[in-house]
């Protein structure tokens, strides 16, 4: 029961993450990707602070975290934002939805290579099903002749370091509290970013209207803030590799929400893409539970 209600809170994570993708599309009309990602972060850090002051004082770190939260600040937060958003002004929120759906198989590969964690075959399976889903989707069935333009190059980007900090952060959660963790990253990553914004920041932004600010602020708030809380709190109750699973829900999340806000319907190669992706995440979680095989 308590594993169940573990996932579900991560699953919650997931949903609003997704949404980003809806809500990242609708503010790179007003800023520059990398304005968008300065004030959220402002706004993270500034939450974060008021929140978890006292996790985030009173905290005893090697030199080995130090560096590794510098890491995952750059990688997961700094590299991760800006891209983000800069792939939506070239892409659809879907298609970058889907590339992200790769960071399980991603973070599965490199916990394999740097923990030598086990998986079980069929865990295996499970992903590869996964995989084929996504290439479905973005070959439009054809399974050859990917075109990939920048959208999906900076997409990639924001894949690649996302695996790399759930890694990163899964090693430091066994030592060091969610709230730290978060608070820290996000700091690291609006510090790096900060002088790449100062220009643009001083620019026409004040132009744009109260609504936009208030998305950008609350969205900031429950999606970076919150969502990442908890998802780095309870992250190490099932481990990096079956909790980035749940990251396979993100297309398909982001297609219905696609579909009702942009009014960008899922075409049938879509949807049945997010079909396999589904099945796979079922073989790789649920797997252990039916046979009693224990992933550590």
């Amino acid at each position: 029961m308590k594993q169940l209600t573990t996932y579900m809170i991560l699953f919650s994570c997931v949903f609003f993450w997704a949404s980003n993708f809806i809500i990242g599309a609708i503010l790179i009309h007003h800023w520059e990707p990398i304005v968008i990602s300065i004030y959220r972060l402002i706004v993270i850090v500034l939450f974060l602070g008021c929140i978890s002051w006292r996790s985030i004082i009173h905290l005893s770190v090697t030199r080995r975290d130090i560096l590794l939260l510098i890491v995952a600040g750059i990688l997961g937060v700094a590299i991760n934002h800006y891209s983000f958003y800069a792939s939506l002004q070239h892409t659809t929120p879907i298609t970058a939805a889907l590339i992200l759906a790769c960071a399980p198989i991603v973070t599965s590969l490199l916990n394999k290579i740097i923990y030598k964690e086990y998986r079980n075959s069929i865990f295996w399976v499970g992903a590869i099903i996964s995989l084929i889903g996504v290439s479905m989707i973005i070959t439009k069935g054809a399974f050859i002749g990917i075109s990939i333009g920048k959208g999906e190059i900076l997409s990639l980007i924001t894949m690649l370091s996302f695996a790399l900090f759930l890694i990163i952060v899964n090693d430091l959660s066994a030592r060091i509290s969610a709230a730290a963790i978060t608070f820290y990253t996000n700091l690291i990553g609006l510090i790096v970013l900060m002088p790449f914004g100062t220009s643009i920041v001083a620019q026409k932004n004040m132009q744009v209207a109260f609504p936009y600010w208030l998305l950008l602020i609350i969205s900031a708030i429950v999606i970076h803030g919150i969502s990442n809380l908890m998802w780095n709190r309870k992250m190490k109750e099932i481990g990096s590799t079956n909790a980035s699973l749940l990251l396979n829900f993100e297309p398909a999340i982001a297609m219905i929400l696609s579909a009702i806000i942009l009014n960008q319907l899922p075409t049938s190669i879509q949807i049945y893409g997010s079909l396999l992706i589904l099945l796979g995440i079922i073989l790789c979680i649920y797997y252990k539970e039916i046979k009693g095989v224990v992933y550590k």
